[in-house]
């Protein structure tokens, strides 16, 4: 059933697991626009990866301030990173960054400006209608050393249930 469901999202590849390692597709870009600085696959301790569809969008400006919120929770817990990850150039992505006010020392905005991570991970989609190319799925990892522990997906792009920061929290 799972394989009829990629095929009708147009998936060729396999969607990250549980058990699953982070795909190694490059760095990507956080502070430097010219250069990826951050290798998801190479991050050691515990990690929250969110990916969103699209900065600025409003369900991603409403889903991300949570992980802001609840950061020292999430520190509390061991966790050392959480980074959203969208579907953006990095200077959309600051910018972004700079009007929720995320400035939380844990937190940190990627740009995955060419789709590639998203790609590898087999959680991207076509959202050229709305948003004008391919973009992230909605979703919240718990990584530890690379390797995911738990991973939730949205049904729509637009929804925020299972990843909302409070949901995740409670399964690290």
């Amino acid at each position: 059933m799972s394989g009829l469901v990629d095929k009708l999202k147009g998936k060729a590849g396999k969607t990250l697991s549980k058990g699953d390692k982070l795909p190694t597709s490059g760095a990507l870009k956080e502070d430097n626009p010219e250069k990826g600085t951050v290798d998801l696959a190479t991050l050691s301790g515990k990690n929250i990866i969110v990916g969103v569809p699209g900065a600025f969008t409003p369900p991603c400006s409403s889903q991300v301030p949570g992980y802001v919120e609840h950061a020292d929770q999430f520190a509390a817990k061991g966790v050392k990173g959480i980074y959203i990850v969208a579907v953006n150039d990095a200077f959309t992505t600051q910018a972004w960054k700079e009007k929720l006010g995320a400035n939380h020392s844990i937190v940190h905005f990627l740009a995955d400006d060419n789709g590639a991570f998203s790609k590898a991970a087999g959680l991207d989609f076509d959202a050229s209608g709305l948003l004008g190319n391919h973009r992230s799925q909605r979703y919240a990892a718990v990584v530890d050393n690379g390797v995911v522990q738990h991973i939730f997906v949205e049904d729509q792009a637009p929804s925020v249930t299972v990843t909302a920061a409070d949901k995740v929290l409670a399964h690290v």
